[in-house]
């Protein structure tokens, strides 16, 4: 049952990232004048609908694995700018019937022009008028009522494509800022809640034939790797990474409240435990555990947009070693299998919780950002190439583009859900 309240837990947080990358596409469209549809978190049937005075409709589905905010004429080939409206126009639903009537009149009064034309005769001629007169008919009645937005003037709005293109291109870019705003957030509430963590030597362990493999003891905090400081930016594991077997570094350690400097070596460690089982491995012949220190507004203030931009920055590495085939497909995962990571973490450690929220709000950025069919990034670059070209690429081209993608996409990671879980 606790396992349970942890999955749901993580479902409520990928709900609440989905809804602030929405809600910045939601927000940067109200700010240039855009017209929303709907703004829909969760994807499926309809669970709950709201439809707004102004038109706009908020919704909760019942798929809570997304969301979208869908805005006038998105998937429209029409570009032209809307005809302005005269002085007198009505508005609303009057527009609209008004708007259809006169379609309609037009309709009847170009086949009545013709009827009145050939009605009174009876030669060849007359019967083939006749019959494309009807034939025009059912075109006009078969056609669909193409519906008329209205601002408060009662002038046509513009649809999504009618807009300039780089007001689109900022709503584009609308949900990958918001996400990264509140990854820095996020960060500055982890940070000044949890710090960032120090080793702290807990066993040193000793040679066959006795002999310690360092001159660290129990107790020792280390605070600097080779004049490095280790901070929340980098820590321990980033600072020795480099080091490989037989190079040696100098480390800061915190002995009892004195500094001191010692010096390790990496060497082939092999260690026997109680057990009597033997473990092998190239390092420096200590068990460390970790101390979290620095939990202060200042470093919150101080590290909290970096900390988002490293975050930010490793994700764009794990895409690229996914591509170069130094991450294998299995290392990733899909939605349910984040949620299934997302409960695991949290239950082991609370302070896991608060370092979910700034990785997985870098994370939705970042993918975003990818130019990937159906993706932000991929509708930017289109925007771009059309803002350059002064008229855009064929939208029934692009339409196709980024339908194949969004289920290229769904299949990947139901592929990788089930590799995840097979594997």
């Amino acid at each position: 049952m606790e396992y349970f309240g942890y999955i749901l837990l993580s479902v409520v947080i990928l709900l609440v990232m989905v809804t602030i990358h929405e809600l910045g596409h939601y927000v940067a469209a109200k700010i240039l004048g855009f017209t929303v549809n709907e703004f829909s978190i969760g994807f499926g049937p309809k669970i709950f609908g709201k439809k707004l005075k102004n038109g706009e409709t908020f919704s909760l589905r019942a798929i809570p694995l997304g969301g979208y905010c869908a805005f006038l004429g998105e998937d429209d080939d029409d570009d032209a700018p809307p005809p302005q409206s005269d002085a007198d126009k009505p508005t609303g639903e009057t527009a609209d019937k008004q708007e259809s009537n006169n379609g309609d009149a037009a309709c009847n009064a170009e086949s009545g022009k013709n009827t009145e034309s050939h009605g009174k005769d009876d030669d060849l001629l007359s019967f083939v008028m006749r019959t494309e007169i009807k034939d025009d008919a059912k075109k006009c009645d078969a056609a669909p009522k193409k519906e008329v937005r209205l601002d408060k003037n009662g002038n046509p709005v513009l649809t999504f494509n009618q807009q300039k293109p780089w007001k689109r291109i900022i709503v584009l870019l609308g949900g990958i800022t918001f996400n990264l705003l509140s990854a820095i957030i996020f960060s500055f509430i982890f940070i000044w809640s949890v710090g960032y963590a120090v080793p702290v030597v807990g066993e040193v362990y000793a040679a066959p034939d006795g002999t310690p493999y360092c001159a660290l003891q129990s107790g020792d905090v280390i605070r600097a790797v080779d004049g490095k400081k280790i901070t929340i930016l980098d820590t321990y594991a980033d600072l020795v990474a480099g080091y490989k077997l037989g190079d040696t570094v100098t480390v800061e350690v915190d002995r009892g409240g004195e500094i001191i400097s010692v010096e390790l070596e990496r060497k082939n460690i092999v260690y026997t435990n109680e057990e009597g089982k033997t473990t092998e491995y190239v390092g420096f012949g200590m068990l460390t555990t970790n101390e979290f220190t620095g939990k202060t507004a200042g470093n919150a203030f101080l590290y909290c947009v970096p900390y988002t931009f490293k975050l930010a920055w490793s994700i764009l590495g794990s895409f690229g070693g996914l591509i170069t085939g130094r991450i294998p497909i299995t290392a990733m995962s899909g939605p349910i299998g984040s949620i299934k990571m997302m409960a695991d973490v949290s239950i082991a450690n609370w302070r896991n919780i608060l370092l979910l929220l700034p990785l997985i709000a870098s994370n939705l950025a970042m993918f975003n950002l990818l130019p990937i069919p159906a993706l932000d990034g991929c509708k930017v670059i289109f925007t771009l190439i059309e803002w350059i070209r002064k008229k855009p690429i064929n939208r029934k081209v692009e339409g196709i583009i980024n339908f194949v993608g969004l289920i290229v996409i769904m299949l990947f990671v139901v592929i990788v859900d089930i590799l995840s879980f097979a594997l």
